[in-house]
C-alpha cells in the first residue's frame, strides 16, 4: 500500500462524491484535492459508488498512488441510497487500522458513515463543502430529512471548510454553526500553464468549459448571447466543451444558425482541456448558481482571464485585473463584453494571473491549508476532552 513517514498524519478522506467506473469525471474536484493534501499527509480515500440498474457491478477497487491509497466500493443502487453508503464503509473499516483524523468531503450521502466512525475511533472530523444545495435559491428543494443529515455532519465537525465565504454564509443561513476556514479548490499549476509561446492572431478565441447542465451552466443563454455577438464581431471564435451530453446544444445552435460558427464537443481528458486553455484568449461562463468553479483558477493558471457571471463565490477572487462579471441571464451584458474583449483585448496580465493561481490555488497552497485546519481540528479535539 501507499508509503508514510512515520510523521505525517494518517487521514482517512470519505468522498460522497469522486470519479469511478460509474462516473468517471463525478467529484473530480475532491480528487483533487486528496492527492493536494496526500503530498503533505498520509491515508487513504474510501468512496461507495453506486451502481444503476442495467448496469453490470464492477468489482471493489484498491488502487497505490504512491502518498495515498483509494479504495472504491460498488454496489446495486438501491433506496435508500445513504443506508447503502453507510454499510459499505463501515464494513470497510471493520477491517481497517484507525486513522488519526477523518476527512469527509461533501456532507451527503457519506456523512453519516463519517460521523459513526470519528465517534468510535474519537478523532477529529473536517467536512470540506462544495455543494451547491446549501444556498437559498436551492435549499428548498432538498427533501426535510436530507436537510437534517446535513446539519448533523456538520455539527459533528471540528472544522467546516467550504470553497468560498459564499457557501460558507449559505452554510450558516442552512443551520449550521461551528468553525469555518475556507479552503478554495486546487489547481495542478503543472498541467495546466500558459503557452512558451503566446499566439497572437486576428481571432479573439472564447473557450466555456463546464459539465453542459443547462439547469446550471445556461448554455441556452450563452448560445442567444454568442449570436448577437458573432453578428456584430467577425473576430470572435467559441468553443463550448464538457462532460454532458452535447447534442441538444448543437441542435440548439442549428436553429439558431451557429452550427458552423460554434464548436460544442463532448468531455475531453484534462489534459487536453489544458491545451485548449493554453490556445484560448479567455474563459466564458454563463452560470446561474455556483460555488467558485475549477476551471476559473485552471484558466488563471494557465495566464488567460475570465469573463463570468456574478454567481455564488465567484466575485470573491474574479477582480477587474482577472476578467469581469455581468449579471446572471443578462446576455446583452454578456454580449457587450465578449464584442468589448474581442475588439480590444481582454485587461488581464497573463503573469499576474499565473502568479495569483499559484499562490492560492496550487497543490502547494492547498496542501498548507489543509495541514493547518488538521492541526486546528487535532487541538479542539483534544480541549473538548
Amino acid at each position: 500500500m501507499a508509503s508514510e513517514p512515520a510523521t505525517v498524519r494518517r487521514i482517512l478522506h470519505i468522498a460522497s462524491w469522486y470519479p469511478s467506473e460509474v462516473h468517471g469525471t463525478l467529484g473530480n474536484f475532491v480528487e483533487r484535492h486528496v492527492q493536494a493534501i496526500s503530498t503533505l499527509n498520509g491515508g487513504e480515500v474510501w468512496f461507495a459508488a453506486a451502481v444503476p440498474a442495467g448496469e453490470v457491478v464492477p468489482a471493489n477497487t484498491v488502487c497505490d498512488h504512491g502518498t495515498y491509497t483509494e479504495r472504491i466500493f460498488y454496489f446495486r443502487a438501491r433506496k435508500p441510497i445513504v443506508w447503502q453508503v453507510s454499510r459499505a464503509l463501515l464494513r470497510a473499516a471493520e477491517e481497517a487500522t484507525p486513522f488519526d483524523l477523518i476527512h469527509l468531503h461533501v456532507a451527503y450521502p457519506a456523512g453519516r458513515a463519517a460521523r459513526t466512525l470519528a465517534r468510535r475511533w474519537n478523532v477529529p472530523l473536517v467536512l470540506t463543502e462544495h455543494w451547491t444545495a446549501y444556498h437559498a435559491e436551492q435549499r428548498n428543494s432538498v427533501p426535510s430529512w436530507r436537510r437534517w443529515a446535513m446539519r448533523a455532519t456538520g455539527h459533528a465537525a471540528s472544522v467546516i471548510c467550504p470553497v468560498s465565504e459564499d457557501l460558507a454564509s449559505s452554510m450558516r443561513a442552512f443551520g449550521i454553526t461551528g468553525t469555518f476556514n475556507v479552503v478554495p479548490n486546487v489547481v495542478n499549476t503543472k498541467l495546466f500553464h500558459p503557452s512558451a509561446s503566446p499566439f497572437q492572431g486576428s481571432t479573439f478565441n472564447a473557450l466555456h468549459i463546464s459539465s453542459l447542465r443547462d439547469d446550471q451552466k445556461n448554455i441556452s443563454g450563452l448560445l442567444r448571447a454568442s449570436r448577437k455577438a458573432l453578428d456584430r464581431c467577425d473576430a470572435l471564435r467559441i468553443s463550448i466543451i464538457g462532460d454532458g451530453d452535447p447534442q441538444p446544444h448543437r441542435a440548439y445552435a442549428q436553429s439558431l444558425g451557429l452550427d458552423e460558427r460554434v464548436e460544442i464537443a463532448g468531455e475531453i481528458p484534462l489534459v487536453e482541456v489544458a491545451e485548449r486553455m493554453r490556445a484560448a484568449d479567455a474563459l466564458v461562463l454563463f452560470s446561474r448558481y455556483e460555488n467558485f468553479p475549477c476551471v476559473i483558477p485552471e484558466a488563471w493558471a494557465s495566464g488567460i482571464p475570465v469573463l463570468s457571471t456574478d454567481v455564488g463565490g465567484i466575485r470573491e477572487h474574479l477582480t477587474p485585473e482577472r476578467g469581469a462579471l455581468v449579471a446572471s441571464e443578462d446576455e446583452n451584458a454578456l454580449t457587450n463584453a465578449l464584442c468589448t474583449w474581442a475588439k480590444e483585448g481582454a485587461p488581464s496580465n497573463a503573469s499576474d494571473l499565473r502568479n495569483h493561481a499559484e499562490a492560492v490555488f496550487s497543490m502547494a497552497a492547498v496542501a498548507r491549508a489543509y495541514t493547518e485546519v488538521y492541526t486546528e481540528a487535532v487541538t479542539r479535539q483534544t480541549a473538548a476532552q
